[in-house]
């Protein structure tokens, strides 16, 4: 009887040993599939990534365009964008030749730079004008009275650009007031130059060196070269256009012209900066772009309100018909 019991156990075991082994190698069977599907798996995934790098390396390969276009931002060690336009002139640039980074700032935010420039040491101050961008100009235009004149204060000469028949000569104010009021004009000046606090100090303690004003002169602008300014890198002058809208000007930087440069002079001036301006949404959808805005107007949300076209037409008007006229719309121009 005990030999057959143990003879029982011994077959159980085996039994048993052998179930746990073909489950073992099942298991073990099942985990190499999976970990075959796993290295598929990355493969393919690494063979897509390749593909992927690899035509981003094609698409990385600048055109001459785009080669151009980033030269000059490369010598500049600049973090903007080079902005030139296409240009199908092609104007060899003449060696040796000075490259000038000028800065303008806005008319109102005086701390808002707007734009900025890479500009050609012999090009002259009316080609930058002409880049400059300001809503003023645009405001003025959509008004009819979009005025060409301007002036540029570095130093002390006034660069005005007298190059249309109808425009005025800014400065021309300017030099009555000096001559007619030379003591409010020397007071202004030594506020200017020394502060509101030690003008009250020479008041006190008397002064013996008294200031004096500078030679104002006038020259025309696009008579004038960069080349040609006397100027300090850094400091700030004034851009005046369109009656009495003010810039403040930077000339930052300042060097020799490198091979790596848009050797194309009629890109230039090249913009590497553009502020971008704020859209105001329409008030009523939330979505589209705002194109008049209303004063007073009984109807609206808000005073001043912003609308776009449809928006517009379909609160204040009936058939082509306005519903009422009790406010005041105007046109309105992205800044």
């Amino acid at each position: 009887m005990e030999k057959k019991k143990g003879s029982k156990k011994q077959k159980k075991r085996k039994a048993n040993k052998h179930l746990v082994e073909n489950t073992y190698f099942k298991r073990v069977e099942q985990l190499a599939k999976i970990k075959q599907k796993q290295d598929d798996d990355k493969a393919t995934a690494r063979l897509h990534s390749l593909n992927a790098v690899s035509k981003n390396n094609d698409c990385a390969i600048p055109s001459s365009d785009k080669i151009e276009r980033m030269k000059s931002l490369r010598s500049m060690n600049s973090s903007g964008k080079v902005k030139t336009l296409e240009v199908e002139e092609h104007i060899p640039v003449s060696y040796p030749e000075v490259v000038l980074c000028v800065e303008v700032y806005h008319n109102k935010r005086r701390w808002s730079k707007i734009q900025e420039f890479l500009v050609l040491g012999h090009q002259t101050l009316t080609e930058l004008k002409d880049k400059i961008y300001c809503l003023t100009d645009q405001v003025m235009q959509k008004a009819g009275k979009h005025d060409p004149s301007g002036y540029f204060l570095i130093e002390d000469i006034f660069f005005n650009d007298l190059r249309d028949p109808s425009a005025i000569d800014y400065s021309g104010p300017i030099f009555d007031w000096l001559r007619n009021s030379r003591d409010d004009a020397l007071k202004k000046w030594e506020s200017i130059i020394t502060g509101e606090l030690q003008q009250k100090q020479r008041a006190i303690l008397g002064n013996v060196t008294p200031s004096k004003l500078p030679n104002f002169k006038t020259v025309d602008m696009h008579k004038t070269r960069f080349c040609d300014l006397r100027f300090q890198l850094g400091a700030g002058y004034l851009y005046c256009h369109q009656g009495d809208c003010k810039h403040t000007m930077v000339i930052r930087d300042m060097r020799l012209i490198h091979p790596e440069d848009v050797n194309n002079r009629a890109a230039y001036p090249i913009i590497i900066f553009q502020l971008k301006p704020r859209v105001q949404k329409c008030h009523v959808c939330k979505i589209s772009r705002a194109t008049k805005v209303t004063v007073d107007d009984k109807w609206a949300r808000e005073n001043p309100c912003y609308f776009c076209d449809y928006c517009f037409s379909l609160l204040h008007s009936s058939d082509e018909s306005p519903l009422y006229a009790q406010f005041s719309v105007y046109d309105y121009v992205h800044d």
